[in-house]
């Protein structure tokens, strides 16, 4: 069976630093894996705290952003097509 690059949660920063990106990107992303930013389709935004204004974020926040990001990724390697979200509305 032909296996896709597993997705995975990646984590730039931390809830109290400046600048923070959560996404999920696929294993074998080199270019996303060690970049902020650059989403695409093997690079999917959760959230973020950056550019020119910084924000608090309070810790459940931060907490829940990482539940989602590790929930898009067991859908994304379970073969889910998450493609049919708000984009249709």
């Amino acid at each position: 069976m032909d296996r896709h690059p597993e997705w995975v949660v990646q984590v730039f920063g931390e809830r109290r630093s400046k600048n923070w990106e959560i996404s999920v990107v696929k294993a074998d992303n080199a270019h996303g894996r060690r970049s902020w930013g650059w989403f695409g389709d093997d690079k999917l935004f959760v959230n973020h705290n950056g550019g020119p204004c910084h924000w608090p974020v309070c810790g459940f926040v931060w907490d829940e952003s990482i539940r989602v990001a590790n929930d898009l990724c067991r859908r994304l390697n379970a073969g889910e097509d998450m493609s049919s979200s708000a984009s249709k509305e």
